[in-house]
């Protein structure tokens, strides 16, 4: 006989949604460690408590949040559309199934009513959780970036306007021609601007066509890869420039004690080795450019002579400063046509400047890049850049293919971050949730271990005791 299932709606109904929710499932995982509890102290300001009608519970708004980058949800009304139906998700979100959930419009209004100093706040007590829990030792870290692409279509960039525009650079001032047809129009970040989102800036990589985008610095712990700093620039801010910003405001705000930065040759600048060497942190960040020819550095045989800013050349002549330094690093230069008679000119010249005066390279901080470059082959620096390309990268590549950094789902700098701040929150409450778990399964296995002690004890006992009776 073939049953026949009938939908009847029962008169009254107990429902606890917990008992629906797998034991393993992501959310109950996440939810065992997520602590909120702070934040209708830290938002009361925020509101007015005599007027007006109660808002929602910024927990409430938090808890989706970090739900839908968890989920990889692109929008805050799919987000709620998938809140309406899913059991775990409203479990997750402290909803019962009567309950009413929140308009996508108001998610809008909130984030913007917080902030990113809000949004801060809360990832650094998720990151202040992290440390108690043992996951941040804080002396070895790692740094990289990346780009995510902006909410922004590169046909949105228009014409700067003339009185917001700086003195343009000579390579720059031929645009002009592209401007009145004369050539073809050609874009660039010094002439055109995005009207859509004019935070983010015109990027091109290889094998890929020019986008707008920002760029997100992480710095991670190289323990359990735990995020300690997530910071959102112009997609053009060069990487380099922004290490010993972020660096220093670990050291200060954090008060973590560094001994060890690694990070690509996108990071091996002088300025960066100077200012690690005055922290007294150990660099493991190749050269950008390892030129080790006459044209680039200074060879050991020219003598610097500190009190008189001059070089002395092997056959004694004298190198003097000849052009303005460039980022610190500075040109010598012998003057007054000594190169053409010297005889030390086929040794000292290479081949195609055999006519010039010889010239030499000097940075600031060249001691700290002789030594890097000197370190750079042993094998304990190439085993700490493999470390870093599979830990930092790995962050990227699990927040690109799984929260969303791959694209901005907002336009601005400031709700970029905000959504940069979730993304980081959620990484480390993963890395949070699987130590606890760790940790429970640890207890468990040193019970079990004491419980087979006690019982080989017991029965030890009990068969020693029979063997006496025996005998």
């Amino acid at each position: 006989m073939i049953g026949k299932q009938v939908l009847q709606q029962p008169l009254f109904s107990m429902i606890n949604l917990e008992a629906f929710i797998p034991a393993g499932h992501v959310v109950r995982r996440i939810d065992r460690v997520l602590d909120l509890s702070f934040l209708n102290q830290i938002t009361a300001d925020l509101y007015d408590s005599s007027n007006g009608r109660p808002s929602i519970d910024p927990e409430l708004f938090f808890r989706m949040q970090i739900l839908k980058t968890l989920q990889g949800i692109g929008s805050d009304r799919k987000l709620c559309s998938e809140i309406q139906v899913n059991l775990a998700y409203r479990w997750f979100c402290q909803l019962s199934i009567e309950d009413t959930i929140p308009h996508h419009s108001s998610m809008t209004r909130i984030r913007d009513r917080l902030g990113e100093e809000v949004f801060c706040f809360v990832f650094e007590q998720i990151l202040e959780q992290c440390h108690g829990a043992g996951l941040v030792p804080g002396e070895k870290v790692l740094v990289d970036a990346t780009h995510i692409e902006a909410n922004a279509s590169i046909g949105s960039m228009e014409e700067r306007e003339e009185s917001d525009t700086k003195p343009l650079e000579p390579r720059f001032e031929r645009y002009h021609d592209f401007r009145e047809g004369k050539k073809k129009r050609k874009l660039s970040n010094k002439t055109h601007v995005s009207t859509t989102d004019p935070d983010s800036t015109m990027v091109t990589h290889r094998r890929l066509v020019s986008r707008l985008a920002h760029k997100v610095h992480y710095t991670a712990d190289a323990y359990k890869r735990v995020i300690l700093d997530c910071h959102v620039t112009t997609g053009a801010r060069h990487a380099g420039q922004i290490l010993p910003i972020r660096l220093q405001h670990l050291l200060d705000h954090l008060s973590l004690p560094l001994s060890q930065v690694t990070a690509d040759k996108a990071y091996g600048r002088g300025p960066t080795y100077g200012f690690l060497k005055r922290n007294k942190i150990r660099p493991y960040i190749p050269l950008l450019k390892n030129d080790l020819s006459i044209k680039k550095y200074s060879s050991k045989e020219f003598r610097y002579n500190k009190d008189q800013d001059q070089f002395t050349c092997p056959a004694g002549h004298i190198l003097l400063p000849y052009q303005e330094p460039s980022d610190g690093l500075r040109r010598f230069r012998i003057v007054g046509g000594h190169c053409k008679y010297c005889q030390r000119r086929d040794q000292c010249l290479p081949e195609g400047y055999k006519h010039r005066a010889r010239f030499i390279y000097f940075h600031p901080h060249q001691k700290e890049i002789d030594n890097v470059r000197r370190r750079m082959k042993t094998a304990y620096f190439k085993k700490k850049l493999t470390e870093r390309s599979w830990k930092i990268e790995g962050l990227f590549a699990e927040a690109k293919e799984n929260h969303g950094l791959r694209r901005a789902h907002l336009r601005g700098r400031a709700k970029v971050q905000i959504q940069v701040y979730l993304i980081a929150m959620v990484q480390n409450l993963k890395r949070l949730a699987t130590s606890y778990l760790f940790a429970l399964c640890w207890v468990l296995f040193q019970v079990k271990l004491a419980l087979q002690t006690s019982l080989k004890w017991v029965v030890g006992k009990e068969l020693r005791h029979t063997q006496k009776i025996q005998i």
